[in-house]
């Protein structure tokens, strides 16, 4: 079996046919044949130009130039173009057992020879009819393919014999019988049947016991292929009832839990992880308050480093006991993007009731560096009332509230037990604010005798130092700011001493030195 010829060559046939239709058969040329002619001389320039034959499709512009200036002469040459074609064709693609049709050499002078005619055409000279001999046996070869290929419409329909039956159950297996029977309604009554005798006719009209089963098994089968392709009708759904859920009992044969308060193994450690780890943080951060004040002093370098581990120490006890924000804060909100962030449980409880009075916010973001803990809400916008509400809130925590272009930020410290504190003195006393709430601190461009602020009165102050309470901001004047460290705060003043406004309570470092500290806003609503 030869292989598929390819699709340039297939264009290059097409072409040919429609030059070689266009060829008048009685030797006039009308202008219809003319443009005809020229179009499908184009055609094949184009195909030949696209198969790589790129000196024949020369050949083929040229003639189709030709066309209008000789027209006679011009068709003279299109069945020796053609045959060059086909030879040429015939190197590319060989089709059936033949080879190429001829020589390399001899395709070579047929092509010099057509060249030769075309320029006599160019020339105006008179075109020999006689075709180039090398390709006679070409023309001859390919000359009866042209014509059949040409009058496509001429072939004889063969005409289909009435005995082919055509499945139409291609799918189905049936048997012959069968198939006779379906095929038997369908056939015409042969002409013999009119010369018979009338006798005949009425015994060939009564009908044998085969032609009674044939009709019984046609009719069967016409019955079994109705109800194969009936379509389906939709059951009601099959109700299932739910199985009722199981009361729980215990097994019989188990042991019956331990009663470990009743246990002699059973430790008060034991008894407070079983309910919730509770830890006295108070008592532990003064028994290492002490061991700081005693390491300090020592002399040389051994001091700090002990002083800088039990701060450190002090900051990871106070984490001890404290609540997840992610979890208090579950189902506030669309997105929740908090992660390790832990606080008191007064702390929690203050920010949870802050976030369940402001209006729902779309995403809350949170994280916490140390002690301090950074709260952003965005995509919200705030009334004044709320502002205010948050504000005094936040005050009360020692935290601040801070307004930008996208929503609000809430600043606060993760516990009112310890929290790094801003320190500055006046007048010989020591005063600290909540880091948080601390803004920045400057110099005085001029000196003053006296400034009046929330403190009170100061004498010849030389800083003063930016504290934002809540919302509000305030300026604080003293003589010295001497920096940011974390300290304990107790808050357990007695009520029968007298305090200003402002004192919440004591701080205390590591050298024990004891600060006021300073929280605004804190006791007003």
């Amino acid at each position: 079996m030869s292989e598929e010829k390819p699709l340039f060559l297939i264009d290059v046939d097409r072409a040919i046919e429609g030059l070689v239709s266009s060829v008048p058969a009685n030797g006039g040329a009308g202008s219809a044949r003319l443009e005809s002619s020229v179009m499908y001389c184009v055609d094949l320039a184009n195909a030949l130009d696209g198969a790589g034959l790129d000196a024949l499709s020369a050949f083929a512009s040229e003639l189709s130039e030709s066309f209008t200036a000789n027209s006679s002469q011009a068709f003279l040459l299109i069945p020796d173009l053609v045959a060059l074609v086909n030879a040429e064709a015939s190197h590319i693609h060989s089709s059936g057992e033949s080879g190429a049709l001829v020589s390399v050499e001899q395709l070579n002078q047929a092509k010099t020879a057509f060249e030769q005619k075309l320029s006599q055409l160019k020339a105006g000279a008179p075109v020999s009819k006689e075709p180039i001999s090398l390709l006679v046996s070409v023309a001859e070869t390919i000359e009866p393919v042209i014509e059949l290929e040409a009058q496509p419409t001429a072939q004889p329909i063969a005409p289909i014999p009435e005995d082919e039956y055509v499945d139409e159950f291609p799918n189905q297996e049936f048997a012959s019988d069968l198939k006779e029977g379906l095929r038997a309604p369908e056939k015409s009554p042969e002409p013999q049947a009119q010369t018979q005798s009338p006798q005949a006719r009425v015994e060939s009209n009564a009908p044998s016991d085969r032609e009674i089963e044939l009709n019984r098994t046609l009719d069967r089968t016409i019955s079994e292929l109705k109800n194969l392709f009936t379509p389906r009708q939709e059951s009601p759904p099959v109700l299932v009832p739910e199985p009722k859920p199981k009361a729980f009992s215990i097994p019989e044969g188990l042991s019956q839990p331990i009663d470990r308060a009743s246990a002699f193994e059973y430790s008060s450690n034991s008894r407070l992880l079983d309910k919730h780890y509770v830890l006295d943080r108070s008592t532990n951060l003064n028994r290492l308050q002490k061991a700081r004040s005693l390491a300090g002093k020592g002399n040389g370098w051994s001091g700090v480093e002990l002083d800088f581990v039990l701060s450190k120490e002090q900051d990871e006890l106070i984490r001890v006991g404290q609540q997840s924000l992610r979890h208090i804060f579950d189902n506030l909100t669309d997105e929740l993007l908090i992660d390790e962030v832990y606080a008191d449980a007064d702390v929690a409880q203050q920010l949870l009731t802050i976030l369940s009075i402001l209006p729902p916010c779309p995403s809350i973001f949170a994280v916490q560096q140390e002690l301090m803990i950074f709260i952003d809400l965005d995509h919200i916008s705030l009334s004044q009332e709320h502002l205010l509400a948050v504000g005094s809130m936040m005050a009360e925590i020692g935290g601040s509230l801070e307004v930008h272009h996208e929503g609000v930020r809430l600043s606060c410290p993760s516990s009112l037990l310890r929290m790094p504190m801003a320190y500055f003195s006046r007048h010989g006393e020591y005063f600290a604010v909540s880091a948080i709430q601390y803004l920045g601190e400057e110099q005085l461009d001029k000196l003053a005798s006296s400034k009046v602020d929330s403190l009170g009165e100061i004498i010849h102050p030389a800083r003063k130092i930016a504290v934002r309470a809540g919302l509000e901001t305030y300026w604080i004047y003293a003589h010295e700011f001497m920096g940011v460290e974390n300290m304990n705060i107790h808050q357990n003043i007695p009520a029968a001493l007298e305090r200003p406004h402002w004192l919440a309570g004591v701080a205390l470092d590591g050298a024990n030195t004891v600060y006021s500290w300073v929280a605004l806003d804190r006791y007003v609503r």
